[in-house]
């Protein structure tokens, strides 16, 4: 069996680098560019949370490969381009009121479309908080990859306890839950305009015992899961292909 599992990750690896021509080389520049962070990327924080890339190099094809997903919104111009994705709480109404948009900004480049700044809504900060955004960036050079499950871990145990969520700023954010979860919270998503196949988006919340402390939180957007327990002090961004 280990022989065939060997096998079956160097073909995959195999039909992945010929699909994707050079984006895993793009792929692994950007991945570089967090062991130093600071000189690479700004971040801004105010309603919500910005990235803008000090050298881009991920093209607007490799986004919409890596997301799994074509945007909700494109607008184009001569020089630039937005995309937009849109997932939204799978409710009969009012779901745009607690949508979570990405926008995704890009700027023309020797002919190529290169990303320079991601932009993530305040209902997605309300949850995943600035402090834990830096506290993964911070530490995306040094997580460790685990092949088999697709995933890269990292510590939080320096997380300040003011960046955790409170069960009040959730609720605020993104109404009342529309799943059903024992001992938390859960909330599920849908790409807008998509088809139930990338139905996969959902934000989950352990409490405490007293029901006023999160403990864990584990969101999902599209292809990309972020796990952060702040008991253990672990976390983790696992991508499902």
């Amino acid at each position: 069996m280990g022989v065939l599992r060997t096998l079956y990750w160097l073909l995959a690896l195999t039909l992945m680098a010929q699909l994707s021509g050079c984006l895993l080389n793009r792929v692994y520049a950007f991945k570089e560019q967090f062991c130093d962070y600071q000189s690479n990327f700004t971040f801004v924080v105010d309603d919500g949370v910005s990235m803008h890339m000090h050298h881009p190099v991920l093209r607007d094809t490799d986004v919409i490969w890596l997301l799994g997903a074509s945007p909700t919104f494109r607008t184009e111009g001569t020089e630039t381009l937005e995309m937009v994705y849109v997932v939204e709480k799978d409710i009969g109404e009012n779901a745009a009121e607690y949508a979570i948009p990405l926008h995704l900004e890009f700027q023309q480049k020797n002919g190529q479309m290169l990303l320079r700044a991601g932009i993530i809504d305040k209902n997605l900060s309300a949850m995943i908080t600035p402090g834990l955004i830096r506290e993964t960036v911070a530490h995306a050079c040094t997580a460790q990859a685990r092949m088999v499950s697709r995933s890269v871990h990292f510590d939080l145990h320096d997380l300040d306890p003011d960046d955790i969520p409170t069960p009040q700023e959730i609720v605020a954010a993104l109404g009342p839950p529309n799943g059903e979860a024992t001992g938390g919270m859960l909330y599920r998503f849908r790409l807008r305009g998509a088809g139930p196949e990338v139905e996969k988006s959902f934000a989950r919340i352990w409490l405490d015992s007293t029901g006023k402390k999160v403990e864990r939180v584990q969101f999902r957007y599209l292809i990309y899961q972020l796990d952060a327990d702040f008991v253990s002090g672990e976390g983790s961004i696992r991508i499902f292909l």
